[in-house]
């Protein structure tokens, strides 16, 4: 089976590529240097050709930026993701996209199900949700994972902003009113590889680590890894405190045990896990 990897220098992109060399599988990248995604899906698919499966990486993540430049962040996040998934139905092959959990308003204090209407309240989640619709409305075989707070040692993230706050300045102020579920890359991966062996019949996969729990309380368990933890301070603030130009969702929970795949494990122990690596990786 030959994979595709869409955006493989990216955060996920790189982790995923590296996975799924390390599953002995035959792995192409594509990036801006070998690809572009303002070409045709026919042109598109004469560059991927002998792809069995595509795994869409490309992303807008500015979620305040997206507020302002909505045009570029549907461009990225919708059309490339349509035009991608066209594309994958013109091969043959699986169009994989990844979404999140913006695309929910995460006001019912309830995690969401798979099968929950989505309703995004910021620019951020309407593009992803485009993005959803244009893969659904392609004609491919796809499958959507959506997940949450994704961190890695191979790009910017979270706790790596966090930790190189609190090295340089020793204190950080994070909001503590708002919920999500901190995934490790190396877990979703996992995750994607599994179904890409496994016909499970699920188009959506909530693929984020168990539990939950606010910005603060993850940037508490990042300081609580870094060497001689107890000289830093990690300040609660409330999401309004901020001034930011998206609006977040409170509860951004997502149910993950609606499949036959693997689950990932409580986020903590998954952290834990994964904090040596990405506290190495913080320059």
């Amino acid at each position: 089976m030959q994979f595709a990897v869409i955006g493989d220098r990216g955060l996920l992109g790189s982790e995923m590529s590296l996975h799924l060399k390390n599953q002995g599988e035959l792995v192409r990248g594509f990036n801006r240097s070998n690809l572009q995604l303002d070409s045709s899906p026919k042109e598109l698919a004469a560059v991927i050709s002998g792809a069995d499966v595509l795994i869409n990486c490309v992303a807008y993540t500015n979620v305040d930026g997206a507020e302002k430049d909505w045009d570029l962040a549907n461009l990225v996040n919708g059309e490339y993701a349509g035009k991608l998934a066209k594309t994958a139905a013109l091969l043959g092959a699986k169009m994989i996209q990844i979404s999140t959990d913006y695309v929910f308003a995460g006001s019912s204090g309830l995690p969401a199900k798979t099968s929950d209407l989505i309703n995004p309240i910021n620019a951020y989640g309407r593009s992803k949700a485009l993005g959803e619709e244009r893969v659904m409305g392609s004609g491919a075989r796809f499958q959507i994972f959506r997940t949450a707070w994704l961190y890695g040692s191979k790009g910017a993230c979270f706790p790596k902003s966090i930790a190189g706050k609190l090295l340089s300045s020793g204190a950080v102020k994070v909001v503590d009113d708002q919920f999500g579920q901190p995934t490790w890359t190396k877990d979703l991966c996992k995750v994607i590889y599994d179904h890409s062996l496994h016909d499970y019949s699920e188009p959506v996969v909530h693929a984020v680590a168990s539990g939950s729990t606010a910005w603060f309380n993850f940037a508490k368990a990042v300081a609580n890894a870094l060497p001689e933890s107890a000289r830093y301070e990690v300040s609660a603030i409330s999401s309004s405190e901020l001034h930011q130009s998206a609006t977040r969702p409170a509860f951004s929970v997502l149910e993950n045990g609606q499949t036959k795949g693997p689950i990932i494990g409580e986020w903590l122990d998954r952290w834990e896990a994964a904090s040596s690596e990405i506290v190495e990786s913080v320059n």
